[in-house]
């Protein structure tokens, strides 16, 4: 949604554009329960780093960092929600930390009435990376990551698709490397040298990048087909809903 290379970016409306019109095309052809998961995108990944979030609540300047995090976050989702709304699809944002606690860093407690009956209505519910309440430490940073594996569990997902700004998972930065080549499949044969060969590169970005994806497929999405592909490459994510093989396929 946005570039998280950098401290401050804009929403990229084109690509999400493209990415909601081919999840609207798939619906029509095909009935399926959808739940959305945004990224926090690049500010609130910066901000979370200048607050040190991380830390927990240790005063005002927690506070203060907080409530700005919260304002990006929400400023990004109605960018998104205007997308969807544009496109014919009916989503409705459902605010992870009005509805989850943590203890230190972890879902400790999660509500998820406000989504079964959006679900129930046909209405996609949107939930997003965010800062949470903790019962541990005050505040703590929850991951769309941990939203997504809890979610993947809950309503025992039959796909859990990552669209990305890359094609998928590489031996070696793609952003960087021309001759980086594409990992079609990891599965448990592979994933402990995968995982040991990559390298994390922006101190803004506090849920570790790919590296801090894969980690978290790996520890809370065994036994589910997750599927990474880029949401720049036209019908890709139609593609991968549709059951085709593009991007990486994680299976373990």
């Amino acid at each position: 949604m946005t570039d998280k290379s950098k401290t401050k970016s804009k929403f990229r409306t084109t690509i999400v554009s493209s990415v909601i019109k081919q999840i609207v095309e798939v619906k029509k052809k095909k009935d399926f329960d959808l739940i959305l998961v945004q990224g926090a995108g690049a500010y609130p990944h910066f901000l979370t780093t200048k607050y040190r979030i991380n830390d927990g609540f240790v005063g005002p300047k927690s506070a203060t960092g907080f409530v700005h995090i919260k304002n990006e976050l929400f400023k990004l989702n109605n960018f998104l929600w205007d997308e969807c709304i544009g496109a014919g699809l009916n989503v409705c944002t459902v605010q992870p930390s009005a509805v989850i606690f943590t203890e230190n860093g972890k879902i400790k407690s999660f509500d998820t009435r406000l989504i079964d009956s959006l679900i129930a209505m046909e209405i996609v519910p949107v939930l997003m990376g965010d800062d949470s309440i903790d019962i541990k430490k005050g505040i703590a940073v929850l991951s769309g990551d941990q939203i997504v594996a809890y979610l993947g569990h809950k309503y025992r997902a039959d796909t859990i698709l990552y669209v990305t700004d890359v094609d998928g998972v590489f031996d070696k930065n793609p952003k960087i490397y021309k001759d980086a080549k594409l990992i079609e499949v990891i599965n448990k044969k592979n994933f402990r040298s995968v995982i040991n060969s990559m390298e994390t590169y922006s101190k803004f970005d506090v849920s570790g990048e790919m590296k801090g994806k894969l980690l978290a497929i790996v520890n809370d999405l065994s036994n589910f087909k997750v599927q990474i592909v880029s949401g720049l490459k036209p019908g890709y994510v139609k593609r991968a809903i549709l059951g085709d093989r593009v991007g990486t396929l994680v299976v373990l």
